[in-house]
């Protein structure tokens, strides 16, 4: 090193200390960091764990102290009651029924869809169409103009044997799915259900 350039690094020294310094409290500031979210994710997962242990105990409880769901009014009644936590939208409810039925709203009423009307629905508003397709309560009309046909919805019987048991399943389905399944009692005769793999729907809505 020449004088020159010993000269120079000593006119540099104190801003390269400065800046050495500065560089430890940054370091020092990022381990203060690192530890507090290494002790906040200690937390969560301890919280985590407490949670999960929380759960099994209250579902230990239901098992133990709430009767079998055994009808229908029993598993709507309890569906109804847990579900402002669990399926506030119906979502659950919907793709049960749609896994059931075989039967996608969105194709099954391709007019409808078209103009936006499933967009913003939620879970129950789309149960309402995919159950009125599935029980065949549904009037078509052409669309003035189009080969489009339009879908007037009708009510469905809801005192019908074959929509309560509909409904039996579907309700038992969904608690399943949100693991109260320890609540139902045990299957009846699958030969009263409706079929796993129910037959084709036909296409409705658009050209003839």
């Amino acid at each position: 090193m020449g004088l020159r350039d010993f000269i120079r690094a000593i006119r540099e020294y104190p801003a390269a200390l400065a800046e050495l310094r500065r560089t430890q409290q940054a370091l020092e500031r990022s381990e203060q960091t690192c530890a507090a979210l290494r002790d906040e994710a200690g937390e969560r997962a301890d919280h985590e764990r407490f949670l999960t242990s929380q759960l099994a105990a209250v579902q230990t409880a239901l098992v133990g102290f709430c009767p079998r769901l055994s009808s229908l009014e029993d598993m709507k009644r309890f569906y109804d009651t847990v579900s402002p936590s669990l399926d506030a939208s119906g979502f659950t409810l919907y793709r049960m029924a749609k896994e059931l039925t075989g039967i996608d709203v969105s194709s099954f009423f391709p007019y409808e869809d078209s103009r936006g009307l499933f967009t913003e629905a939620d879970g129950r508003q789309l149960l309402r169409w995919l159950t009125a397709a599935h029980f065949h309560a549904v009037d078509w009309s052409i669309v003035p103009g189009t080969t489009y046909e339009r879908a007037a919805l009708r009510e469905v019987d809801t005192a019908a044997p074959e929509y309560r048991e509909f409904e039996r399943q579907l309700y038992e389905k969904v608690l399943e799915r949100m693991g109260f399944q320890h609540l139902l009692t045990p299957d009846r005769d699958e030969a009263s259900r409706v079929p796993r793999h129910p037959l084709p729907q036909p296409k409705r809505g658009d050209t003839r």
